[in-house]
């Protein structure tokens, strides 16, 4: 039962933290980015919170994309040593025996 109440507290910080930072930031901006701004304005909190969710995605897409090649790399080794293994009990059996 601990799990759950550290699942409640977690989560009654994140909605404090989330209605502190939407209190504070309220002021309406546009972004502009050298010639092209956005045709909407919004508050910094949405801006920030969209920026925050855009990294998180990028960051997991990444850890995901990171995780997958070194996947793909550690079969192809263990691949690679099982043949090589294979290869040493033949040639050690050939010693064997002769």
């Amino acid at each position: 039962m601990n799990w759950l109440r550290n699942l409640v507290v977690l989560a009654a910080a994140l909605i404090a933290f989330l209605g502190a930072a939407l209190a504070v930031n309220q002021q309406q901006i546009s972004l502009n980015f050298a010639i092209w701004e956005t045709p909407f304005a919004l508050s910094v909190f949405w801006w920030l919170l969209a920026a925050f969710a855009l990294g998180l995605l990028f960051g997991l897409l990444n850890a995901i994309w990171v995780n997958v090649r070194h996947r793909l790399q550690n079969r192809k080794l263990r691949q690679s040593l099982a043949q090589a293994n294979a290869e040493l009990e033949r040639l050690r059996s050939l010693s064997v025996e002769s």
